[in-house]
């Protein structure tokens, strides 16, 4: 039997008895961190080792293993005050039913509560298995919304990608242009302790069909973008797909356009440098063309999840706009 997630409709919307909206507090946590409320017991057992497996399995494309999130495990005689207003809440608990609940902006706001329950292990591991990519999506997209909320308090002014490409983006104010020429091609950087965060943007010549783009005509593309105008540090080096892995392929929606996700690691031709790549082929209906978004993050000998969801957060405030004649 599969169960079927119930969502319940935001706890914001009640209002108090003296028709006032009920004050609800701003929610708190790092992004991709999820609270679970579970006794110890059971994070010690077979559910618990199948909550790690569903909720801090891989983040793919990543040159070095990193869970999607960070699990923060806490028992139900602590979840009070301060912790129930944690972003992302997760409940696991042994009940009489056999359920899974969805509660938005519960005890603050923004906040998803996920509330898992069964009457035995195995009903409870059964739930999470069949839940897995429900939850998943449901917590990345609160994340995603947050993620863009900070970086719309000190945004770059992106001028330049409405004049080149007719588009927007929210950036954060670190990012300058790095680079740009009359081929509609913008390349903007982010310095970091380590190294960059970088993202290129760019509008297709062809105006394929993206059932037409297979990983290899997308690898073509990035290497000859790459060999064009994202050089490495010494002479004849250029940022190509690292040819020892495939990448990733995923049908997604970027702000409801259909697009092509990638996701892989780079390398430097005739150097060693390398990291994650995320790029997106986007079909812009409205001026009937294919525009690619990509990031790109060198920092090495250092964790880079948070850098690349930062990057799809950015690719995912696209706003597209009708081009001039």
């Amino acid at each position: 039997m599969r169960y079927k997630i119930l969502f319940i409709v935001s706890w914001s919307l009640f209002a108090c008895q003296n028709n006032t909206i009920a004050y609800k507090p701003s929610s708190s946590g790092n992004i991709n961190t999820v609270t679970v409320v579970m006794e110890n017991s059971l994070w010690e057992s077979s559910i618990g080792n199948a909550t790690r497996e569903a909720f801090a399995s891989e983040f793919i494309g990543l040159p070095q293993q990193e869970p999607i999130f960070s699990l923060k495990q806490i028992p139900p005689s602590t979840f009070s005050d301060f912790t129930r207003e944690s972003r992302n809440i997760l409940v696991i608990q042994k009940t009489k039913k056999d359920t899974v609940i969805l509660s938005r902006d519960r005890y603050a706001k923004p906040q998803v509560l996920i509330e898992l329950l069964g009457s035995t292990k195995r009903k409870i591991i059964k739930n999470i298995k069949e839940n897995k990519k429900t939850i998943i999506n449901e917590i990345k997209k609160n994340d995603l919304k947050e993620k863009q909320r900070r970086m719309q308090i000190s945004p770059l002014k992106t001028g330049d990608l409405r004049s080149l490409l007719s588009i927007e983006l929210i950036i954060p104010s670190a990012y300058e242009v790095f680079k740009k020429n009359k081929n509609k091609i913008i390349w903007l950087q982010k310095e970091t302790k380590k190294g960059s965060a970088n993202v290129l943007a760019y509008e297709l010549s062809t105006k394929d069909s993206l059932n037409s783009f297979s990983r290899n005509k997308i690898i073509k593309i990035r290497d000859s973008i790459g060999q064009a105008f994202v050089p490495g540090r010494n002479k004849n080096s250029y940022m190509i797909t690292e040819e020892a892995y495939k990448p990733y392929l995923n049908r997604v929606l970027v702000n409801g356009l259909k697009a092509i996700e990638t996701r892989g690691t780079w390398e430097v031709k005739n150097d060693f440098m390398a990291g994650p790549f995320l790029n997106y082929i986007i079909q812009d209906t409205l001026n009937q063309r294919n525009i690619v978004l990509e990031g790109f993050v060198f920092s090495p000998s250092s964790k880079k999840r948070e850098q690349v969801f930062e990057l799809e957060a950015i690719f995912k405030s696209l706003k597209i706009y009708k081009v001039k004649e």
